[in-house]
């Protein structure tokens, strides 16, 4: 039971004025939403000239003009990429407010194609893993006994591919009772669905299991894309606590991905009467964990290098966080801790809709100057440096030119192309999940105020 307190408590709505309400919105695109569709696939044609001017001019010979694309590949891989834990944590737990989020972030789950195609031109700017400093650990320089075949690029493109995969298949699972309401309202022939009990027994597990594969795919994933296109390019650069901060980082960014979405789609789209204020609400209590944990173990790592003061980590501590690359670390750190935590640690800013969509808003900006400090930095040490036992040279700052911004805009603007045109085929808040939901759901009288009833799905 929960009470209203100072907000109202939205309007009761039957499953089928909520059903017929979002048939009659797919059918249908506003002049807003076609706008956004062409500014954005302009941008990502933008940003497909750049890279390819890019590979005509500089080739896959240097890492160096590639460094903001490997940013800006890491920044979706954490942020769209990483978006559908979100719901696979809520499903499993069977909380209510994951239901208007949900198809949000199974949508972004189909960014995942395109970080997959971006990460495909990385693996020819890597070098093997023989004979040099990474997780693999072999050849005649560490007196290893045999040889691992592929290492790194079979591993990451494995991991990434079972991520993709995993998440497609979550979106095509979850939208099939969907898929059946669509058919059955424009006269198309029966797609197989009936809503049987055994149906959607089926299903339940279907997305249980993808949702653990998901899960397990993307954990190796980030942690691998951040130990071979980051840590092991840079001599000396030791840090075991990294790859899970970087996970946090996946987390914290996915989960503000969708709370972004969602008040947008709610303040643009008019969807205030299916999106409420506890949508908001409940996961902002996610979100400050998330961004304490940031601060944790990205405290963690950096106090080993503060306190060792060893040779070799204080070229590392110059190119990592005080040297060409401080302003970001600077940026990160505020907008990924220290502002998100001082806006969401109040109750009231929690309790809105506008507060967590703010603070997400500067996680993203904060996550994106995290992975520019990360891999430009990381990409500008020369391929013949990168088996050295040390830096020995702290390299310049690499800024970018205009065809560098050309593919950092491209590459968000495609994501966000991508998830308006799967929109366009696949309703944008889940029919089935909401119908739950609002069976489960009714508003009652208790004493002087109105009260949410909510009843247990099983």
């Amino acid at each position: 039971m929960h009470s209203n307190g100072h907000h109202p408590i939205a309007p009761e709505v039957t499953v089928s004025e909520f059903t017929e309400d979002i048939l009659q919105r797919h059918a249908s695109t506003g002049a807003r939403y076609r706008r956004a569709m062409v500014v954005f696939g302009a941008l990502f044609a933008l940003g497909v000239v750049g890279f390819v001017v890019r590979a005509v001019g500089d080739g896959f010979d240097s890492r160096l003009p590639w460094g903001y694309f490997a940013a800006t590949t890491a920044f979706l891989l954490t942020t769209a990429g990483t978006a559908p834990v979100l719901v696979i944590g809520m499903r499993a737990v069977k909380a209510h407010w994951r239901r208007p989020l949900a198809r949000i972030a199974e949508l972004y789950g189909a960014v995942g194609v395109l970080v997959f195609v971006m990460f495909l031109p990385l693996l020819f700017l890597i070098p093997s893993a023989e004979n040099r400093p990474t997780l693999y650990f072999q050849g005649e320089r560490f007196h290893t006994l045999g040889r691992i075949p592929g290492a790194p690029q079979v591993y990451d493109l494995l991991l990434l591919a079972a991520m993709v995969i995993a998440a497609v298949g979550m979106l095509l699972v979850s939208r099939r009772a969907d898929k059946a309401v669509l058919a059955g309202r424009a006269g198309a022939p029966a797609t197989g669905w009936r809503g049987t009990r055994k149906q959607w027994k089926v299903q339940a597990v279907g997305l249980g299991l993808l949702g653990a594969s998901f899960f397990l795919a993307a954990v190796g994933a980030v942690s691998l894309f951040s130990i071979d296109f980051a840590m092991a390019l840079v001599p000396g650069w030791r840090d075991a606590i990294f790859p899970a901060f970087q996970m946090i980082t996946g987390l914290q960014g996915g989960l503000a991905t969708v709370v972004l979405t969602a008040f947008f789609l709610r303040k643009y789209g008019h969807f205030e009467r299916y999106i409420h204020m506890e949508n908001f609400w409940a996961p902002s209590k996610i979100m400050l964990a998330l961004t304490l944990l940031w601060f944790y173990f990205g405290w963690s790592g950096f106090i080993i290098f503060w306190y060792g003061r060893q040779p070799i980590e204080q070229n590392l501590m110059q190119h990592l966080f005080f040297g060409p690359y401080e302003w970001f670390f600077y940026s990160a750190f505020l907008l990924c801790f220290v502002v998100p935590f001082l806006t969401l640690l109040w109750n009231g800013v929690r309790k809105s809709t506008g507060g967590p969509a703010l603070a997400a808003a500067f996680i993203l900006v904060g996550n994106l100057m995290d992975k520019i400090r990360i891999y430009v930095g990381s990409f500008a040490i020369p391929n013949d440096l990168i088996a050295e036992h040390a830096l020995e040279v702290v390299p310049p700052i690499h800024w970018p030119d205009v065809f560098d911004i050309m593919m950092m805009v491209g590459g968000v603007s495609g994501a966000l192309f991508l998830v308006l045109w799967m929109a366009r085929r696949v309703p944008i808040l889940s029919l089935w999940e909401m119908a739950e939901g609002i069976r489960l759901r009714v508003v009652r009288p208790f004493l002087r105020r109105q009260v949410t009833v909510l009843g247990k799905p099983d």
